[in-house]
């Protein structure tokens, strides 16, 4: 498992501005109506956006987050005392009375080389009757190419709506319902980007530093954390031709759409509302 520095590198900046809601976090704000609005705790909460749209909807609302930076963020920017930069362990251990109606965790579970341990301390953390809330990442979403990010240190289990199912029930949940979202334009823009790399920008410019998303399985690529020399004019223009290459790849997704639906595919998020057996 990563440590807390190694998770300020890899989303490193997302503390810059409070990012908008995920498909997840859409999910349960539709569900709320039906669970009880008490005490809520969100496993991973990064900046807090989450939490700021729960406790809008009535929650009371508590995060855990190991990114000390996003932490910070939340608790100072947002307004959210309740945040504490620790794992779900270090929580269960050190707090053990706590007790919470419900628990979320939305792209965790996917992250965790124990995931039972993991269930297993939600669980602790829940009241009798609780519930639980989660997305994962789909293993049947729509890709085009391999995905650096769903390998170790970053993704150690991909999840489909049958193995979820199991593993909950195994671990004394009922699973209430669970939701799968379908290819938006904006996630059939970035299939289509991949889809169309070619190679140029590494040929135009080899000294271009390497994203840390893709060179995390080789420390010797890593970028140092050392402030980087400012970049040359050939770098930013193969950077602004990358931007419009997204850009561009837009208006072919809209116009794509129509097969997109057709044959079903599946963005990134598979949803999950589970209650606590016993």
């Amino acid at each position: 498992m990563p440590d807390a520095q190694w998770y300020e590198r890899m989303y490193a900046g997302r503390d810059a501005r409070l990012l908008p809601l995920e498909p997840g976090h859409r999910f349960f704000l539709k569900d709320a109506g039906f669970l009880p609005h008490g005490n809520l705790l969100d496993v991973g909460c990064g900046t807090g956006n989450f939490l700021l749209a729960a406790r809008d909807a009535g929650f009371s609302v508590n995060g855990i987050e190991l990114d000390i930076s996003a932490a910070r963020f939340a608790k100072h920017k947002c307004g959210l005392p309740n945040i504490l930069p620790l794992t779900l362990a270090e929580f269960a251990s050190q707090f053990p009375e706590e007790k919470f109606d419900v628990i979320t965790f939305f792209e965790v579970l996917e992250h965790q080389a124990s995931p039972g341990q993991f269930l297993s301390d939600a669980k602790a953390c829940l009241c009798p009757g609780g519930y639980m809330a989660l997305s994962v990442p789909n293993r049947e979403r729509w890709r085009v190419g391999m995905d650096p990010l769903d390998y170790p240190p970053n993704h150690f289990l991909r999840w489909d709506g049958k193995s979820l199912k199991k593993v909950l029930a195994f671990h004394g949940f009922d699973v209430l319902s669970v939701r799968e979202g379908t290819a938006s334009i904006s996630y059939a823009a970035q299939m289509i980007n991949i889809l169309l790399r070619t190679g140029m920008s590494r040929s135009l410019a080899p000294d271009l530093p390497p994203v840390f998303r893709e060179a995390m399985q080789n420390p010797d690529k890593l970028p140092s954390s050392s402030p980087q020399p400012s970049f040359s004019l050939r770098l930013r223009a193969v950077q602004a031709l990358g931007r419009l290459k997204a850009m561009a790849c837009l208006p072919i997704a809209c116009l794509s759409m129509p097969i997109i639906r057709l044959r079903g595919y599946k963005d990134s998020y598979l949803y999950c509302l589970a209650r606590r057996r016993d």
